[in-house]
């Protein structure tokens, strides 16, 4: 039985991905480097973010990448809204008395005006935020709150979010309302892979986990 879920933010409660994507646009721009479509920068971005400059501006300090962004994203972050079924599934989430979590890579900057913005703050346990790579962090959050992780599940769009999950051997589930195209999240192999959190509820109110759903829909869906 689940009774605790950590929860992503960008891509799995909000939807920031054409904001970030404008913003990352703004900072090759700068930088005088070839902007990407959405459709290249969902095929490329990923996390540790680090990592996706070191492939595609590895000239430029990413301190001074850091800043570029920073001058424009808030600028255009009042277009981020939450996602559909996001606050539907918290409310349901509340009602069962699950335990809630965020683990985000969001920075510290960013997070109060969105979290003010989409009402979403008030819903969580505890926040762990401006994370560079959540493998590393998973473990001193489920030690910090006494968490089970056979009662744990992480929620996210990345496969960096599967790979986290998988650190710290709880529960993965990869929705497809983000950042990573389905053939991306699908080889990344999550315990179960969905459409929307309004998808993930239904699981859950059949009883996921259990020996014979886990992996199924990450297998099968096409």
């Amino acid at each position: 039985m689940i009774r605790n879920i950590i929860f992503d933010w960008s891509g799995t409660l909000v939807d920031d991905l054409p904001a970030v994507w404008l913003a990352t646009n703004h900072v090759f721009a700068r930088g005088g480097l070839k902007e990407m479509s959405l459709e290249e920068f969902r095929r490329e971005f990923c996390l540790p973010f680090e990592n996706f400059y070191k492939r595609h501006a590895k000239d430029i300090p990413l301190a001074q990448l850091e800043d570029w962004y920073h001058e424009i994203f808030p600028q255009i972050q009042d277009s981020i809204e939450p996602l559909p079924h996001a606050r539907a599934f918290l409310d349901d989430c509340r009602s069962r008395g699950l335990r809630l979590f965020l683990l985000s890579s969001i920075h510290s900057f960013h997070y109060p005006k969105q979290a003010e913005r989409t009402g979403f703050g008030g819903y969580f346990e505890r926040v762990y935020i401006q994370v560079m790579d959540k493998r590393n962090q998973i473990g001193e959050l489920l030690a910090d709150n006494s968490l089970d992780p056979s009662e744990t599940m992480f929620i996210g769009d990345m496969p960096h979010d599967v790979e986290t999950a998988k650190c710290g051997k709880v529960w993965s589930c990869a929705v497809l309302t983000g950042f990573t195209p389905l053939e991306q999240l699908r080889d990344s192999n999550p315990d179960l892979l969905v459409e929307h959190l309004g998808e993930l509820r239904d699981h859950i109110e059949r009883g996921w986990p259990n020996v014979t759903s886990a992996n199924v829909t990450a297998k099968q869906r096409n």
